[in-house]
């Protein structure tokens, strides 16, 4: 050629081209065919830019770097190549920008100040709906010819004209089927000015830097530690800016930007279509922006600002409240909005985009789907099957977390009745898909749905509600991440139809020697076996021993936290020996403990179980009878904390002699072993228990140990 021209940094290629040919005072073509590039394809007759502007082929790159000598990297960046997968979704086989992702747009924006400096040099990144704003002059970007009204670049230039940079290129109007060149100089285009440290200047400027570099992770916190893509952050964008466009009202958008950029936004809103299109305003769809880009730049510079100023706040929950007012205002339109669609919205979106959906609409949500979804711990999670988790689960939540989560009235009764079993329920409804009926069958309770969906009603009506919920899900997140060490479906299997646990006469001779007053009944031995091995209610177990009336039920209760230690030990044991036999090794009991920092922040209703320790409760406790009320008011507590510890740590509240009588039971089992294996004499054992030789002989002989006759140990001088 016999003039080169070197492309300005960024240049689209095809300005580049128009301005050699300029230089060269030669038609379009001519360059065209000097470069080896199609200048008869069908493209150049049609409303969209040649294939190589979009992409260049290897042999097309070979070419046009044989002829002006400028190096196939800077030919592919002077195209929308670099921009694939990130700002733009280039379909590789017909080498064409799918306008429905990422709000891919035909023809370009200008800056008229910026083609004014450059000669009318155009960059390549003005051809992206991502550009909205210039950076240097603090103007929104023009869209349209102001004499025609024709979109700049919208096809290729002319082939048979000369180019002239700077000026509109487009078909002048109503002048017939060959009609001329418009050539109205784009730089006399009024621009619509923008404050420089305003939202739309900030957030061009982000996009701006973010493609410089499009492979780098946008690291907003919303998205955690490891960031997003930028084709994550710019889709999210594009779902909410399709949204802020469609449904949001002037008074909303009234923050984000001055009254002049609000002013032709509102023009534009209500004339969206562009000029010629054959479909009416009535027949227009509802989601105009979810696929089909803003064809103003006041609507792109309003719509990605107001999702940036959602998408870059600190966590989901403060996005969640910063994207309320959105939310709120497509459900008053008539789109029903639930989390189960959200991911509908203008196609995929990320999950953290997703939960702030969900939890913009906490409030407005029923209580089982804040438990499905998740919403009381932010989570990117959508439901899925956990029934598996109704095998870690007792049939009644564990007794340390029904009482912290269980709120009560102001007399100190729970707000509803077997609220253990609702609450092991809701544990399993956490993040799970399957109906409430086959929940309560899973965890083996008999519970109603409707006692299950009452019961998170109410939870959502009291002050702490939220927090029970929250530590519910994350109660089920545990279970998930580290399973449980007991199998409660197979313990509800083997023991819910057993009528008997414990020998009636050995736990009977027990109560003789440790109380004054003991129960001729053992049925409620019988009852704590069943619920410590099965998790389970008392009246879940076998029609035998179930209690049936609230009394029964109220008696089992003051017959566990009066239980004694010797007396506990006894039915521990039992129970151990009942898993033996079945060949289950698993603990006893137990409960899941999370992490301090899990419940940071959380109110519950209840008293922690482990603000009051074992010693402590010891001591507080007096010698002999006493109230549960008097010890609640000792320890500065609730009498259902009381009843609780004393469950879990029995204290001997028996009177002195009894006392002694239930030491001796404890301590019979090691006197034996002395006695028979070492051959220590009564007195030796007497002697390092600090009690008397008749107490240990007497507790031998209930034993059914043999006493060796007198004198008969070696060496031991005979009596006279």
């Amino acid at each position: 050629m016999p003039i080169r021209c070197a492309p300005q940094p960024g240049e689209a290629l095809d300005s580049w081209l128009e301005f050699t040919a300029a230089r060269l005072t030669c038609p379009f073509t001519d360059v065209l065919s000097a470069l080896g590039l199609p200048n008869r394809e069908t493209a150049t007759a049609a409303l969209v830019l040649p294939a190589w502007t979009i992409r260049l082929t290897r042999d097309e790159r070979a070419a046009i770097t044989a002829v002006t000598g400028i190096a196939e990297d800077v030919l592919t960046a002077m195209t929308l190549q670099p921009f694939d997968g990130h700002a733009v979704d280039i379909l590789p086989r017909h080498r064409r920008v799918n306008r429905r992702v990422l709000w891919g747009r035909a023809g370009s924006r200008f800056c008229p100040l910026c083609l004014a400096d450059t000669g009318g040099r155009w960059p390549v990144t003005w051809r992206l709906s991502w550009s909205f704003a210039c950076t240097r002059h603090h103007v929104l970007l023009a869209d349209r010819c102001p004499a025609c009204h024709g979109i700049p670049r919208l096809r290729s230039h002319p082939r048979r004209d000369t180019p002239r940079p700077g000026r509109c290129s487009s078909a002048a109007p109503d002048s017939g089927p060959r009609p001329p060149r418009c050539h109205h100089p784009l730089t006399d285009t009024a621009a619509t000015a923008i404050p420089a440290d305003g939202n739309l200047a900030e957030a061009q400027h982000f996009i701006d830097t973010a493609l410089t570099a499009p492979g780098r992770r946008v690291r907003w916190p919303l998205y955690g530690l490891g960031g997003a893509p930028l084709k994550v952050v710019l889709r999210d964008t594009k779902t909410l800016g399709a949204l802020v466009l469609n449904h949001a009202t002037p008074d909303d958008l009234g923050p984000l930007a001055a009254p002049n950029v609000l002013d032709r936004l509102e023009h534009y809103r209500a004339h969206p279509l562009p000029v010629g299109s054959q479909r009416s305003l009535d027949t227009r769809h509802g989601d105009l922006h979810s696929h089909v880009p803003p064809g103003d730049a006041a609507a792109t510079a309003v719509a990605v600002s107001a999702a940036f100023r959602i998408l870059r706040a600190e966590n989901i929950r403060s996005a969640a409240r910063a994207a309320e007012w959105l939310t709120g205002r497509m459900t008053a339109s008539g789109r029903p909005l639930y989390p189960g669609n959200v991911v509908a919205l203008g196609g995929a979106i990320s999950p953290a985009l997703e939960a702030t959906l969900r939890c913009s609409r906490e409030s407005k949500l029923m209580p089982v789907a804040r438990l499905r979804h998740r919403t009381g711990v932010d989570s990117t999670r959508p439901p899925t099957d956990h029934n598996a988790r109704a095998r870690l689960l007792p049939a009644g939540l564990w007794p340390e977390w029904t009482l912290r989560l269980t709120p009560r009235h102001a007399s100190g009764r729970p707000v509803a009745q077997r609220a253990e079993e609702l609450l092991a329920v809701a544990c399993l409804l956490a993040g799970n898909t399957t109906p409430i009926r086959d929940a309560v069958r899973l965890t083996g309770t008999t519970v109603s749905s409707h006692n299950v969906s009452t019961f998170l009603a109410t939870l959502t009506r009291h002050p702490h509600g939220a927090d029970v919920l929250r530590a519910v899900i994350l109660l089920a997140d545990h279970l998930d991440t580290n399973g449980a060490p007991i199998d409660y479906a197979r313990r509800r299997a083997l023991f819910t139809t057993r009528p008997q646990f414990i020998d009636a006469r050995a736990w009977l001779e027990l109560q003789r020697r440790l109380r004054s007053n003991s129960s001729p009944n053992p049925v409620h031995a019988q009852r704590w076996l069943f619920h410590t091995l099965t998790g389970s209610p008392a009246h879940h177990a076998h029609p035998d021993i179930a209690p049936a009336t609230p009394a029964q039920r109220q008696h089992y209760q003051r017959f566990c936290w009066r239980i004694l230690p010797a007396e506990a030990e006894l039915l521990r044991h039992t129970a151990r020996r009942l898993l033996d036999e079945h060949g289950i090794n698993e603990p006893l009991q137990w409960t899941p403990q999370l992490p301090e920092r899990a419940l940071h922040g959380l109110q519950l209703p209840g008293p922690d179980p482990h603000s009051i320790s074992p010693e402590r409760l010891h001591q507080a406790v007096p010698g002999s009878d006493f109230s549960i009320a008097q010890l609640a008011r000792t320890l500065k507590t609730t009498t259902t904390h009381v009843v609780h510890l004393l469950s879990e740590h029995p204290v001997d509240w028996s009177p002195p002699r009894f006392r002694r009588t239930q030491h001796t039971a404890t301590r019979t089992a090691q006197w034996r072993q002395w006695y028979e294996r070492d051959r220590l004499s009564l007195q030796a054992i007497a002697d390092l228990e600090e009690t008397t030789l008749a107490t240990i002989r007497l507790a031998l002989l209930k034993n059914g140990t043999q006493l060796r006759p007198a004198g008969s140990r070696p060496g031991r001088p005979r009596r006279k």
